[in-house]
């Protein structure tokens, strides 16, 4: 049967640290007063120590660097929490609509110790998703927000529901005398985290204490963080991966943590790598197409005076992980000081917190071909690299101290090793439902396998080649032709090596059904500074998707540059885009 399981690692007391398998040493965490607690204990500690350190771009240039000490963190916690608490009960929703700053993690924190639970959402009119926002707070039903004042004093200039409070949390007197009083009982809720799933039904992932605390330690323990690790990020705070990996976890351990914001990087992404190297961090996270865009924005000429060599993780996660995207980075900056070690895959979702596998450091992933027609019916066969037939992947290293078996959907049945499954996951990890939807909680989270319970459907498709977990792409997206399965990250693959014309990692391939069978559509964004015949680009591509993947094309659609619609986390939604193409609202953005 197709598995991998470990057991996860029990604390035991060891003075300020804890002792995992293995002998690693890591921080301690005391959860009983939650995260928030840790914090606090570390304010009586070390008040001057730097928790974490923001950087602002606004005014162009290297940024001005806001050092966040834990005394200061702390006594902002403390006094917006007791605001809270005297604005809303415990276990009431707050939403945190706040930008990716400290008044952000000071909000989160606020809500950990005052009871509530925080619904980490983001700022009103950011992203172009005011309607997924709205949806979300009234799904939550939230009876408060947390804001910033140039946001705005009322819910109507927020657009939103004028029943909503608004708490802004740079308005307060800080008071250092504030009281401490945490309530963070470990299978209580902590926050909901809003999925990238269905705008129109959004859902809500209830997060307990007890599952932050089990995340943070599958992430120090894969990636080796300690207290003398630092990181760099630029992810947003809202996003599961931002608020675990780049919140959660340094406060936890204890480890420095630098930020700047979304925009600051896609603007100019040279200046996540300029932090890096300035500040020597040891990790770093990033979406797939953030190594693209450090290639493609970052000329050769402009790539001196980086320093790469302290770089032990470069976690990439959230997307498809592409063998090209990780050989263009190394390419790009071995002459910087990064080895191709550094890339550390991971694979996860929000219902199991975080991470559910992932590489670890100082080794390179495995990257693999594997026979594509295999692949179609469900079979694992690993074939030359050069072989035209083959789908290179990437390994997302292995479970993550949790039980992870490969399942048939229809059956329920565990698959042999060789074999493409659904992903089943069971864990202190695993989170126990949505909010307020039992019938989803239930498909969900409800698995049960050889009669034990506890089993989460992550919905997506992959199998385990020696201990790596490799991802085939989400059940509910394949298109299945004549019998066959097709994947659609591997003909948007096909359609990126095949055309210069198209944007990378902006591609979205789909089945309609036309009446007679299933067929393949394929959505392409179109490179500004393209020019040529685009005629003969259809033709191109349609021939390369035949001859690798012997399906018909039933149409090519060229569109301009931000069409294709994405979540608030920067995923492209190809069940949005089929439903754009098939009501011909794609036919105004056509090139």
């Amino acid at each position: 049967m197709a598995s991998a399981t470990s057991q996860f690692p029990l604390f035991r007391r060891c003075g300020d640290s804890a002792r995992s398998e293995g002998g690693q040493v890591m921080n301690r965490i005391d959860w009983d007063g939650g995260l928030a607690g840790t914090v606090h204990d570390r304010a009586l500690a070390r008040p001057n120590q730097i928790a974490m350190s923001f950087v602002d771009h606004s005014g162009g240039g290297d940024g001005r660097l806001e050092p966040l000490t834990y005394g200061d963190l702390d006594t902002r916690v403390r006094t917006l929490g007791n605001a809270l608490r005297g604005t809303v009960a415990p276990g009431s929703r707050v939403a945190i609509l706040c930008p990716t700053g400290p008044e952000y993690v000071t909000s989160f924190l606020a809500c950990l110790y005052s009871g509530v639970i925080a619904v980490p959402l983001f700022m009103p009119e950011a992203f172009r998703h005011g309607d997924r926002l709205a949806l979300a707070i009234a799904d939550a039903q939230c009876e408060a927000a947390i804001t910033v004042k140039p946001a705005g004093r009322t819910p109507e200039e927020l657009g939103l529901d004028d029943s909503l409070r608004l708490i802004h949390a740079d308005e307060f007197e800080l008071d250092a005398a504030a009281p401490w009083k945490p309530l963070a009982p470990r299978d209580t809720t902590a926050y909901l985290q809003y999925t990238s799933g269905s705008t129109r039904h959004p859902a809500g992932v209830r997060v307990t204490h007890r599952n932050m605390e089990v995340a943070v330690d599958q992430l120090a323990s894969r990636f080796g963080i300690t207290p003398a690790s630092s990181l760099v990020s630029w992810l947003p705070f809202f996003h599961d991966m931002g608020l675990v990996y780049a919140i959660t976890l340094p406060l936890a351990i204890g480890m420095p943590a630098v930020h700047m914001t979304p925009f600051a990087f896609v603007q100019q992404p040279r200046r996540w790598l300029d932090l890096i190297s300035r500040h020597g961090a040891t990790h770093t996270v990033s979406p797939n197409f953030g190594l693209d865009l450090c290639v493609d924005r970052i000329p050769a000429d402009r790539r001196a005076g980086l320093d790469l060599s302290r770089l032990r993780c470069l976690t990439n996660g959230s997307e498809p992980v592409r063998a090209r995207s990780l050989e263009r980075f190394t390419e790009a900056y071995a002459p910087y000081g990064f080895r191709a070690a550094a890339h550390t895959p991971a694979y996860g979702l929000a219902e199991a917190t975080l991470m559910v596998a992932g590489n670890g450091p100082d080794r390179e992933p495995l990257v693999a071909a594997f026979d594509r027609a295999e692949l179609g019916a469900g079979r694992v066969r690993r074939t030359a690299a050069d072989d035209p037939d083959g789908h290179t992947m990437v390994g997302c290293g292995a479970a993550a101290w949790q039980d992870v078996w490969i399942v048939d959907p229809a059956t329920g049945q565990t698959l042999a090793p060789d074999r493409v499954g659904e992903i089943w996951v069971r864990g202190g990890n695993v989170c126990d439902g949505y909010w307020n939807d039992r019938e989803r909680t239930g498909e969900v989270f409800g698995a049960r396998l050889d009669g034990e319970s506890g089993w989460l459907r992550t919905g997506d498709l992959g199998f385990f080649y020696g201990e790596s977990l490799f991802i085939t792409g989400r059940l509910k997206d394949l298109i299945i032709v004549d019998g066959r399965n097709h994947h659609p990250v591997d003909i948007e693959s096909t359609v990126e090596d095949h055309s210069q014309a198209v944007r990378s990692g902006h591609v979205v391939a789909f089945g309609i059904d036309t009446g007679a069978e299933e067929q393949v559509v394929i959505v392409a964004e179109v490179r500004p500074d393209t020019t040529g015949e685009l005629d003969a680009q259809h033709a191109r591509l349609r021939r390369a998707v035949v001859s690798r993947h012997d399906v018909d094309v039933h149409d090519v659609v060229f569109v301009r540059r931000g069409t294709l619609p994405k979540t608030s986390s920067g995923k492209l939604r190809r069940g949005t885009c089929r439903e754009m193409y098939r009501t011909g609202r794609l036919a105004a953005r056509r090139v």
